[in-house]
């Protein structure tokens, strides 16, 4: 279940950690995609979410194994349409860390245009680990 926080933003259960979502966007994952196959398609995706994790390694992919192992079987049914991004930053920090800051975690999933995404972002997080997923952020002067 999500709610509203005070400052009115959005707050998910994590775990055992609180977090804001800060940012949510869905787009259509094959948009300028001309031909090609799902296998293909996964191909091209998995390749360039491996490239994203790679650069933001406090991003979590939803069912990352699960296109992997498509792949694998060279499955030739589509993933859903839409790709959905969100950010999400609480105030729980690592434990020992003096400095001020915030934890912030980025996810991905991919979903059907009917899906709503609040609550498939709720069901995603609340089994994750927040603190061995997020990365601290330091305040900035």
């Amino acid at each position: 279940m999500t709610r509203m926080s005070d400052d009115g933003l959005r707050g998910y259960q994590v775990g055992a950690v609180r977090a804001e979502l800060r940012a949510l966007s869905v787009g259509d994952d094959r948009e300028g995609m001309l031909e090609g196959t799902p296998h293909l398609h996964r191909r091209f995706r998995l390749r360039a979410v491996e490239k994203a994790m790679a650069a933001t390694p406090h991003l979590y992919v939803h069912d990352l194994e699960q296109i992997r192992a498509d792949i694998a079987e060279r499955s030739e049914e589509w993933l859903p349409r839409e790709a959905a991004h969100a950010r999400l930053t609480s105030w729980w920090t690592p434990e020992g860390l003096a400095e001020p800051g915030h934890t912030e975690l980025k996810v991905m999933w991919f979903q059907t245009a009917a899906d709503d995404p609040f609550a498939r972002l709720a069901a995603i997080l609340r089994p994750l680990d927040w603190a061995a997923l997020a990365r601290f952020v330091p305040w900035e002067d």
